[in-house]
């Protein structure tokens, strides 16, 4: 019997992999939530479907102090090691950029910084085989035409003392948002390839890019009118629109990633939603920018590690 935790799963991506998951039978499932309560009808439906354990534990990424009171909370109640963690949950902007209770622009607070505390917190917990994913996207490849095509132009990726502030001085406000989507999921394959060079031997870890997925959560900041294309149009001309993909299609390869049935040639590997391993764009490779998000990702994560050991 195995144990998973997943972020972000009440919706959309994570939701469907917990649910692959509890329909393999047999497994615990540690999913946390920002609001327990209206967790409780998810972890419902997965017990129904086979899994052995369901807890859905209070959890708000958009607070470091939340994520350092989950980690001293898990690591003295959880009886189980972990064998696989998939750090899915993410938010994006989408008509001003905010900072969240910590004075962190709220895009790299949620998509990487407090997921990068939670795994920090967590390293003790991870069992010798254990797999860690993130789930990151295409849209920080400027190369990539999908994100191309619904207005991004790649991660902008300076410093993350500047991206933790929001600071993109050539961009309008609609494209700030954007461009600090695009540059929080850099900053999530970076992570994955640095616990992958300096983190066990034993433990695999990767990052993922599920596609455009019409349809889900992603859109939930946007206008009426833009949610009701993102949830009513979009998902029916997704087999049509290039890098597009949907919940079903992009939960079945996330979910062999996690279980481990699908590898990598070599640990930190990126994907992309059709189970393809690809290099991610030229900044993500760089050791320069690896060192610096690392850097002030432990500058500004430091208190709250200190007070959840």
């Amino acid at each position: 019997m195995s144990t998973y935790l997943i972020t972000g799963a009440t919706s959309g991506l994570g939701r469907q992999v917990a649910r692959r998951i509890a329909s393999m039978g047999g497994h615990r499932l540690v999913l946390p939530a920002r609001d327990a309560v209206k967790a409780k009808p998810l972890r419902t439906e997965l017990l129904g479907l086979g899994a052995a354990e369901v807890s859905t534990p209070a959890l708000d990424l958009s607070s470091l102090q939340s994520v350092g009171a989950f980690v001293e909370t898990f690591r003295r109640d959880m009886p189980h090691r972990l064998d696989g963690v998939l750090l899915n949950a993410g938010s994006q902007s989408a008509k001003r950029l905010v900072e969240t209770t910590d004075g962190i622009e709220s895009t790299f607070a949620v998509n990487h910084l407090a997921q990068y505390l939670l795994l920090l917190g967590l390293e003790d917990c991870l069992s010798a085989q254990a797999t860690v994913g993130w789930t990151a996207s295409g849209t920080h490849d400027p190369a990539e035409t999908a994100a191309r095509l619904s207005g991004f132009r790649g991660a902008r990726y300076t410093t993350a003392a500047r991206i933790a502030r929001g600071e993109y001085d050539d961009a309008s406000i609609e494209q700030a948002c954007k461009d600090a989507y695009a540059t929080s999921k850099l900053c999530n394959i970076v992570t994955a390839r640095a616990f992958a060079r300096t983190g066990s031997a034993t433990r695999t870890y990767f990052a993922f890019d599920p596609g455009l997925m019409p349809g889900t959560g992603l859109a939930r900041e946007q206008g009426p009118l833009m949610q009701w294309i993102w949830k009513t149009v979009l998902p029916r001309l997704a087999s049509l629109l290039p890098g597009t993909s949907s919940t079903e299609r992009s939960s079945a390869v996330l979910t062999d990633l996690l279980i481990g049935t699908l590898r990598g040639s070599h640990n930190g590997a990126y994907f992309n939603y059709t189970g393809k391993q690809l290099e991610p764009a030229h900044p993500a490779q760089e050791k320069a920018v690896e060192e610096d998000l690392l850097s002030t990702s432990n500058q500004l994560v430091a208190r709250f590690v200190q007070a959840a050991a």
